[in-house]
């Protein structure tokens, strides 16, 4: 068996692991995670896997907790991979774009510490710690804009949330996402919903990270195509 091979191997084990969607439950509270990838998957809080091929602005989470609101967008360039990152809770607005990171508009280095939120490396990533809600986002940028991003929240999903995440009850994709989009002129959205096959939605949810940081040679289009082939 090759080497690739293997590592493919192992990652695919290792999804086998955790079903898509899972929540982690600890002694302090429950945490739900959604992520998103260059290819244009999205792994809402709960429920399926789902593509978003669109170059359009999307709403990726919308909620409040404790009168403090927090609103997260996204958008994709060409290449499927996210160019503009918008988190913005408490009124304060955090932009990430080409590489670099603005909290109201004004250029910013790591570890950067505020009154409301820490910015700081994470290993490979970058990772945004809310001191106002359970919140973090976690992101890792390439060359060309950020192949993986993922929201985590450890508190109940709340019933008001709206974005690509979800809320507690899993709904219609296809509604879903015409609900997020923040449509523009100069934007289009493609194919507006995919739903993955279960082996490779399985393995897209759980696998990306490792396969991002063990092999480099696995981007998010050449799992796609493995996996596009297998159905």
């Amino acid at each position: 068996m090759t080497s690739q091979r293997w590592m493919l191997a192992f990652c695919f084990s290792l999804a086998s692991v955790l079903s898509p969607g899972e929540s982690v439950t600890t002694s302090e509270a429950k945490k739900y995670t959604c992520r998103t990838f260059g290819s244009g998957v999205v792994q809402p809080f709960s429920g399926s896997s789902f593509y978003v091929r669109s170059n359009c602005p999307f709403t990726l989470t919308r909620f409040t907790h404790n009168r403090v609101e927090c609103d997260i967008t996204t958008r994709r360039g060409d290449n499927g991979l996210l160019v503009h990152v918008e988190i913005i809770i408490n009124k304060v607005r955090t932009v990430v774009q080409n590489g670099s990171i603005l909290v109201e508009k004004k250029s910013v280095s790591l570890p950067y510490d505020h009154t409301y939120q820490h910015i700081f490396h994470y290993g490979i990533y970058t990772k945004l710690k809310s001191l106002l809600l359970p919140l973090s986002v976690t992101w890792h940028n390439v060359p060309g804009g950020i192949d993986s991003l993922r929201v985590e929240l450890e508190q109940e999903l709340s019933t008001d949330m709206t974005g690509l995440c979800g809320n507690n009850v899993p709904g219609d994709k296809k509604q879903l996402i015409k609900e997020s989009v923040l449509p523009e002129d100069t934007c289009q959205t493609r194919d507006p919903v995919s739903t993955l096959n279960p082996v490779c939605q399985q393995f897209v949810s759980n696998t990306f990270e490792c396969l991002q940081g063990m092999a480099p040679q696995y981007n998010t289009s050449s799992v796609k195509r493995t996996f596009t082939a297998m159905k």
